[in-house]
């Protein structure tokens, strides 16, 4: 009980603080920090954070151990399985309570929630990803006030509901399935009106005008008839305007002026990385009561850029061309699929995020897929993304799975895409896609989940729900970028079938989503099994896969010492994924400007995955912390903007050369030298000239040809096992290296000869 009275006095001095700071503008709480944590028996009370989980909670005061060491994922599951309610004290002024309208706003409840103030319930949750305002001018009082979120066990009646699907487990992750209130709640009162969210869209002009920008505010009033003064600003092209508005009661669109900008305006674009710099602008909202005491104002940062998706016949190729242009000019993509970087949204921090995605950039990448299964990412992901320059594939939440199309789920996911999209994410230059789901189209056509005795029904259903009502939302929200019905999909081909195509991502059409397992992935054409490793690696024969790989080119330890043994399969297993993450991605890379068998023309590769989301065997190419794995430094040289790249084929060796400049190469050369296994002077050393001249598109380019054998016997190799090739791009005219370093085994390294 002591400890209690002692953080509830602390909150009041701080909501005091608060109220004192801002009594001149519309009054606005901050209601995070800290409250009190309670299981259903009251068995268990302890103080929590807001925003946060109750597993940090418990964890926080000792009440738990870290729920990522060793099998404690299983040890609490009893966590997930119990009701867990928050609860905190308010003491509120009397010039508060006599506001017109006072709202309790929740950004983010996680995720089957009653909310209660004083006792009095003013509403609910069912949807992790919608923000919820709930009117308490009638629940509140003068004097000393409780909330409360009671939270209700979302393991048990999440069908209803939208919840993170990975927090119940995935081949890569945990299953905790976290309670509470995973971001900011404020309180808000106001007389007149708060600005609740802008959008704003940049639109190419005609000849005399390169620029158009339109912005919209949705206003929140406390009763009809509020009149007041909307203030746009663009403060770095001191461009300004007002509109006197007049409103009616509760939230309203209000379309400002169109800013237009003409040549002589000097608009500065934003670029993806690798073509130019992602320039931002600062746009500002400011609405003012008629008495120009009360404001309330919203400033977002937005870039001036184009985005289309392009899918046009290709001379040569039965299907369209699938890829991005971003202010007229194609993209080719080149980056990795991002999932949740903690199960405890709470611990991904602003430096958490620019960690992961500075080393994305670092790598040479130039886009991240916000992968569907998980969240919509924080806040500060887009805003450092905007800043970095680096392009967002964004999905909505629904992956791997049939969802329910019941009147109230529907009525959810239409709020929920108005939410993020209007109220969140518009205004991101960042962001050029919005994808229906990961992987739905083609689980309902494959049959992944015995769909095939009620097809029909459940086509009808996805029907319902991706393109009834998210795609036609959507279309209400934001006209200013693609959408994609499912990834993989056949793109316009699949909408041309019914929105389910009979065979989705088909190498002619759309986007493909590649998986194998079993084969040789080093070819271009196509004790570690503790208990404990077992259980962290989540994926079905996981582990055995990652050996079979290992096991086609290298020799496994045999040491005596467990220890020894087991540090050496996870180093050469690591070898074995970044070998086979350059193999395929360079495959990719060389089909940008080739056709085989009508298949290619490719314009984009993107890895799974990016990041884990805690200590396991994955995917990754960054360990979950953000540590570099072995394959990420490979990341960074095969998506290097120019690169040397070869392989064998038919008995024949090809040396490639591929550039991603915005400018030609003319004098160019590949160093190319052979080494044997036991030297650091090279056998052999040459250089072959080539110039790049077109890179619209990007090229790549054969410069070099030649039996293997051949080139072997040239090099003074004593067979293809005794030696290993390496190949760099140069600028011959001033020696520099354009590129890095890459290398060819002409034999199997497990056949290898020192």
């Amino acid at each position: 009980m002591a400890i209690e009275k002692q953080i509830f006095s602390f909150i009041l001095a701080i909501t005091f603080s608060y109220f004192n700071l801002i009594r001149c503008e519309v009054t606005e709480v901050n209601l995070g920090g800290t409250w009190i944590v309670t299981n259903a028996n009251k068995s268990i009370s302890v103080h929590g954070n807001v925003p946060g989980n109750v597993h940090t909670a418990l964890y926080e005061n000792g009440t738990i151990m870290d729920p990522y060491f060793r099998f404690n994922d299983v040890k609490y599951r009893w966590i997930a399985y119990d009701n867990w309610t928050y609860t905190r004290s308010l003491e509120v002024p009397e010039d508060v309570t006599s506001k017109r309208q006072i709202l309790l706003v929740f950004e983010g409840l996680d995720t089957i929630a009653a909310i209660l103030v004083n006792s009095i319930k003013v509403g609910e949750s069912t949807n992790m990803f919608h923000r919820y305002i709930f009117n308490v001018k009638g629940a509140l009082k003068t004097g000393l006030n409780s909330v409360q979120s009671q939270c209700s066990v979302a393991s048990v009646i999440a069908t209803s509901s939208e919840k993170e699907q990975c927090s119940f487990s995935w081949d890569w992750g945990p299953a905790f399935v976290p309670q509470g209130i995973w971001r900011n709640v404020s309180l808000q009162a106001y007389d007149s009106a708060v600005i609740r969210d802008i959008t704003i869209t940049p639109t190419k002009g005609s000849i005399n005008i390169t620029w158009q920008l339109s912005v919209t505010a949705f206003i929140d009033a406390a009763e009809d008839g509020v009149t007041g003064t909307l203030l746009l600003s663009l403060p770095q092209m001191s461009r300004s305007q007002k509109l006197p508005i007049k409103l009616r009661q509760g939230l309203q669109k209000v379309s400002l002026p169109v800013m237009s900008f003409t040549g002589k305006d000097d608009v500065k674009l934003w670029w993806p990385r690798g073509y130019g710099k992602p320039y931002l602008y600062t746009v500002k909202v400011v609405f003012v009561s008629p008495s120009g005491q009360e404001q309330s104002s919203i400033s977002r940062n937005m870039g001036f850029r184009k985005v289309n998706l392009v899918q046009e016949p290709i001379k040569g190729a039965p299907g369209l061309g699938f890829h991005f242009e971003v202010n007229d000019l194609p993209i080719f993509l080149k980056g990795a699929n991002w999932i949740p970087a903690d199960a405890f949204e709470d611990r991904v921090t602003s430096s958490v995020l620019r960690n992961l995605l500075q080393s994305a950039v670092d790598a040479n990448m130039n886009v991240v897929r916000n992968w569907g299964g998980g969240i919509y990412q924080h806040d500060e992901f887009y805003n450092i993304a905007d800043e970095l320059g680096l392009l967002v594939w964004e999905e909505f939440m629904f992956a791997c799975a049939m969802y329910p199309t019941d009147e109230e789920f529907l009525n959810s996911v239409k709020e929920e895409v108005r939410y993020q999209v209007s109220g969140r994410l518009h205004h991101h230059p960042s962001i050029i896609l919005w994808s229906g789901n990961n992987e739905n189209e083609a689980a309902l056509a494959e049959n992944w989940y015995n769909t095939s005795s009620m097809f029909n029904r459940y086509a009808n259903d996805y029907v319902k729900l991706y393109i009834d009502t998210i795609r036609k939302t959507l279309e209400e929200e934001d006209k200013s970028r693609p959408f994609l019905s499912s990834s993989p999909s056949n793109g316009v081909d699949t909408e041309r079938e019914g929105w389910v195509a009979k065979k989705p991502g088909s190498p002619y059409w759309g986007d493909v989503h590649f998986y194998n397992y079993t084969m040789d992935c080093w070819n271009r054409t196509g004790p570690y099994n503790s208990a404990f490793m077992d259980h962290r690696q989540h994926h079905g024969d996981g582990n055995e896969q990652m050996l079979d790989q290992t096991k086609k080119h290298f020799k496994l330890s045999n040491s005596s010492d467990s220890l020894k043994k087991f540090k050496d399969t996870l180093f050469i297993i690591q070898v074995t994924q970044a070998q086979c993450m350059k193999t395929e991605t360079e495959h990719y890379r060389r089909l940008q400007s080739e056709l085989v068998q009508g298949q290619g023309r490719t314009m984009g590769t993107i890895y799974w995955q990016l990041n884990s989301i805690w200590q396991a065997p994955t995917w990754s190419s960054l360990e979950y912390g953000g540590q570099w794995k072995m394959l990420h430094y490979f990341v960074k040289d095969f998506f290097a903007p120019v690169i040397a790249s070869s392989y064998q084929e038919g008995g024949k060796f090809k040396l490639y050369v591929v550039s991603d400049l915005m400018k030609p190469i003319t004098e160019g050369a590949v160093s190319l030298k052979a080494w044997s296994w036991s030297s650091f002077t090279p056998l052999y050393s040459r250089n072959i000239a080539f110039d790049i001249d077109s890179t619209v598109l990007g090229e790549w380019k054969l410069v070099y040809a030649e039996d293997l054998q051949a080139l072997v016997q040239t090099s003074r190799c004593e067979s293809a096992r005794h030696c290993v090739f390496t190949m760099k791009p140069l600028d011959q005219s001033s020696g520099k290296d354009l590129g890095p370093t890459n290398v060819f085994y002409p034999s199997s390294l497990s056949e290898a000869v020192g």
